[in-house]
């Protein structure tokens, strides 16, 4: 078959709650000469057969089937079988707010990325978005440290219609379970040229228990962080940001890091055992840039006698106290 305006790619696990109100928000305003490809992912909730009567219900549906392999093999197997000049990717358990593809299309042809607004637990202030057709992200430098560190603008894939010939070769990593979504990112927002911006949020993020860092305990925020950091650094380097400038929005964002790991390690006490918590705890306060990073979320998040302990434990790089009081607040939760 030929060449198609736009591939929508949705990978699809365990999501039959969500799965037709997506599919719903994209169909009811996709093109005819689009699709919309629904990879499932080994799912085990009857979602390979609702994918299946979607596509026969509607000619721009395509279902592919595949073994559990996670996020990243789905949304790999949805580029290599995408016939689309333009791609978007949808997660399964969000929605598309009704006139995007109406505000996009005009001016897809002269731009690499239609970036759009979030709405939902992700979404960012409207004013601070630009509007309007820029140049390339190079341009937005003094910026970066919002879109790139403070936000999820520049990581996220969900707030993007992407040229598909800027991601060809281009695939998501399977050994990354998070921050798959930035590494793929950054090699594809390197290569981009002209970008149009519009704030208005046709994106509606669902903020699910499962997938919600803040509910569950991650340990891999740190390694994380390393293992794309060549990647930052290529995408910065393309846009003309080497050196000591560079190297200060690296520390920044691994601050940010850092500070992220403690506070889910704080937030969910007992989980680990005691050398587990203190390994991360010093991993994380480490370099000075993250201790600053972490007193900085201990001053805006705790009152003031738990503030001065966690300060105290911070500044003095005290891990095994954290680590401590992590395993006996464990103890009197359920």
């Amino acid at each position: 078959m030929g060449e198609l305006l736009l591939s929508v790619i949705v990978p699809v696990y365990n999501a039959a709650a969500t799965l037709n109100a997506c599919a719903a928000s994209i169909l009811d305003q996709l093109p005819q000469d689009s699709e919309l490809l629904l990879v499932d992912d080994g799912s085990a909730d009857g979602c390979a057969a609702l994918c299946d009567a979607l596509a026969a219900a509607d000619a721009r549906v395509r279902a592919l089937h595949q073994p559990n392999g996670g996020a990243s093999a789905a949304r790999n197997a949805g580029l290599a079988a995408a016939r689309g000049r333009y791609l978007q990717f949808v997660d399964a358990d969000d929605q598309l707010m009704p006139g995007l593809y109406a505000a996009a299309l005009p001016h897809l042809a002269g731009a690499d990325l239609f970036f759009f607004g979030i709405a939902g637990p992700g979404g960012l202030p409207r004013d601070r978005l630009p509007a309007g057709p820029v140049p390339g992200l190079a341009s937005l430098r003094a910026d970066f440290p919002y879109y790139l560190v403070e936000t999820g603008l520049f990581a996220a894939l969900y707030n993007k219609i992407y040229r598909a010939c800027l991601l060809r070769g281009l695939c998501f990593d399977p050994a990354l379970r998070i921050n798959e979504d930035l590494q793929f990112n950054m090699q594809a927002l390197a290569r981009c040229g002209a970008v149009f911006f519009d704030p208005t949020p046709y994106y509606l993020y669902n903020d699910t228990a499962d997938g919600s860092l803040s509910r569950r305990l991650r340990t891999d925020l740190l390694d994380a962080e390393v293992y794309t950091r060549p990647a930052v650094l290529g995408f910065l380097s393309a846009c003309g940001l080497n050196g000591e400038e560079a190297a200060a929005l690296l520390r920044r964002r691994q601050g940010n890091v850092a500070a992220a790991q403690c506070a889910l390690l704080l937030g969910r006490p007992g989980k680990l055992t005691f050398s587990q918590y203190r390994a991360l705890f010093s991993r994380a306060l480490g370099p000075a840039h993250c201790r600053a990073a972490v007193l900085a979320w201990v001053k805006q998040n705790y009152s003031a006698a738990p503030r001065a302990f966690y300060s105290a434990c911070v500044r003095l790089r005290l891990a095994g106290g954290l680590a401590a009081l992590c395993r006996l607040r464990g103890r009197r939760c359920p």
